[in-house]
């Protein structure tokens, strides 16, 4: 087996202990081995490096018949909090919610600012996202070799590799070189990804998707987002476009979308597409005004659950569209569940979401075996932010720093070290 090779699936094993250790939270060297595809002998050695790379630390803990001060406390595992830090940035139409989260994904500190569209030009954004960084910095006191790197969740077309915004509804421009611009200027690694995948990577790391390896998050807010988990990890496609949810097409004659086509899932259930069906309601409503958008959509889902004809349409037609697009992504991947996050999920009418589970059942195929369950998990601002952190451990894990000769790589499963049961 080749040199490479053997890194390769060190690091692997180092990222499928970690995980395990996350989602339990604490846990046990032989139960880690019970619950992952990794040997127990490797489990021992994988376990002692991350502990004298500080990422994992020994927490005693008494079984919980033994009287105080009796019995042999039973050695288990759990992260270490500051063993490293990320920053995390949510780009919208209307500001920039900034983060820094620890290892655990515990929000350390956070910020949100307006902006303007006159501010949404790629040199004004990277110089907002070099401002805040230092803000979040200020606020934490952590120094440069403390933080691992930056990751940004901004909607639209983006190259996941090499960080560019293809296009983006944030930006005129095409083709931003988002994450190389930022680099350069801060000295920090620097991940950008679409936003609807933040809120895939937070119900993978921390939320409901830690139970299922592979379903689907729909984000419902500005835009109508999707991100595809399959297997324990995020399905990007080939140029990192995949998850365009919000622009598959429901009727080509339809409504206009803001991508400038016509009939997108996201020109009726978005929130400029409810307000705009909504105008004689509600009137007109400056869509960069974040605040006037919600009370206006609060005020909205209000009537509609009062019974008001009106309003009850607009969500009902919503949620029927959305339902439709969620059979066809249902007879695509069959996901064992759907988890809609966003602010629909945080201020729902109640039609809204009768509907589209009607519709739903109406469009996929075989219905009659049952359709996936629809859980709706209202996360706020904290979703983007341990989204974001989950990008950049994932991209920017801390690795081994130990210096290895061959014979020590080749020693793939050595006995366990003294003093490392459990």
């Amino acid at each position: 087996m080749k040199f490479q090779d053997l890194d390769q699936i060190r690091e692997r094993n180092r990222r499928i202990v970690l995980q395990c250790i996350r989602e339990a939270g604490t846990i046990a060297r032989v139960e880690i081995a019970g619950q992952v595809d990794v040997s127990p002998a490797t489990v021992s050695v994988v376990t002692g490096e991350l502990m004298r790379d500080g990422l994992i630390e020994n927490v005693e803990q008494l079984p919980p018949s033994a009287p105080a001060g009796r019995g042999r406390p039973k050695t288990l595992l759990r992260l270490r909090p500051d063993a490293a830090h990320a920053i995390g940035i949510k780009l919208a139409l209307h500001q920039a919610a900034v983060s820094v989260t620890n290892f655990v994904g515990e929000v350390l500190a956070s910020e949100t600012i307006p902006m303007s569209p006159a501010e949404r030009t790629p040199d004004r954004i990277i110089n907002i996202c070099e401002e805040q960084i230092g803000r979040m910095r200020e606020k934490t006191g952590l120094g440069l070799d403390q933080l691992v790197g930056v990751g940004i969740g901004v909607s639209g077309c983006i190259t996941y590799e090499t960080g560019i915004v293809n296009w983006s509804p944030m930006f005129a421009d095409r083709d931003v070189p988002l994450k190389s611009a930022l680099e350069e200027r801060t000295g920090l690694d620097v991940v950008v990804d679409n936003e609807a995948n933040l809120a895939g990577l937070a119900e993978k790391w921390f939320g409901l998707g830690k139970a299922h390896p592979s379903f689907i998050v729909v984000t419902v807010e500005h835009g109508v987002g999707m991100s595809i988990v399959l297997n324990q990890q995020i399905y990007r496609g080939a140029r990192g476009f995949a998850g365009e949810f919000g622009h598959t097409k429901i009727d080509l004659d339809g409504a206009q979308c803001r991508c400038g086509q016509s009939g997108c899932v996201e020109a009726y259930v978005a929130d400029y597409a409810l307000l705009r069906q909504a105008e004689a309601l509600v009137g007109v409503v400056a869509i960069d005004d974040q605040l006037a958008v919600q009370e206006a959509l609060d005020a909205l889902a209000e009537r509609s659950d009062a019974g008001e004809a009106e309003a009850v349409s607009i969500f009902e037609r919503a949620g029927y569209i959305l339902g439709i697009g969620l059979a066809n992504t249902v007879n695509l991947f069959d996901p064992p569940v759907i988890i809609i996050s966003g602010q629909r999920a945080m201020h729902p009418a109640r039609v809204f979401f009768e509907s589209l589970e009607r519709s739903l059942k109406e469009h996929a195929l075989a219905a009659e075996a049952g359709v996936p369950p629809i859980e709706v998990h209202p996360w706020g601002d904290d979703l983007w932010a341990r989204g974001a952190a989950a990008l950049v451990l994932e991209q920017f894990m801390p690795k081994n720093s130990h210096t290895r000769t061959r014979s020590q790589s080749d020693a793939m499963a050595p006995e366990t070290p003294a003093g490392e049961g459990g």
